[in-house]
């Protein structure tokens, strides 16, 4: 595999198509981690990051034959855009998503300004839609996100049952996910031509 670690993606990308499965974990090696990131800076998923990265390489695997890639790096950033944007759109994200990502801290590090104002105006967009919910919905969805607060204890604390409380959580995560959705796909696209 050291020889191959020498080849351009183009050249890789040939031998690829040829079946060459050196080339192929070659590939995998040299643009994971970078795939990896590009999901989790999102999805803050470590277990669905990893799938999205395999399946995006598992797709190319399996259409090695047909393969026409001119710019390797740049289908893979779009393979990963649509990937993330499936996964959010397909409502398969944690039920905490919107919340983690509204008090998410995004430090430099991890992002460039444009990036950094990207997420701040999703955040506004979440904090916009929690402002949108039912009273009842909104106090019992800030108690357990920003007091941490238990299901039992929020309706000890409101007088209501348990089952109030999670049907009010189910409904404030369906309101929040069905306002957020539509501009969250078009808020991570931008986001994601940031991306080196």
């Amino acid at each position: 595999m050291t020889a191959y670690s020498t080849y351009s993606d183009s050249e890789l990308v040939a031998l690829l198509s040829q079946g060459n499965q050196q080339a192929f974990e070659t590939l995998y090696s040299r643009h994971w981690e970078d795939l990896f990131k590009t999901a989790f800076f999102i999805l803050r998923d470590h277990d669905s990051c990893k799938d999205i990265v395999q399946d995006i390489f598992v797709w190319i695997w399996e259409r090695r034959n047909g393969l026409e890639i001119q710019s390797l790096k740049s289908y893979l950033k779009a393979a990963v855009k649509f990937k993330v944007a499936n996964y959010i759109r397909s409502g398969n994200i944690r039920e905490s998503f919107f919340d983690e990502l509204s008090h998410a801290d995004y430090s430099a590090s991890q992002a460039t300004s444009e990036e950094m104002a990207e997420v701040k105006e999703l955040n506004s967009l979440i904090q916009q839609a929690i402002s949108h919910l039912p009273d009842k919905c909104r106090e019992v969805f800030r108690l357990s996100r920003n007091e941490s607060l238990t299901n039992q204890q929020i309706a000890e604390r409101l007088g209501i049952s348990i089952k109030t409380v999670e049907n009010q959580m189910t409904i404030a995560i369906r309101r929040i996910r069905s306002e957020i959705d539509p501009i969250t796909i078009s808020a991570i696209f931008i986001l994601f031509t940031c991306f080196r």
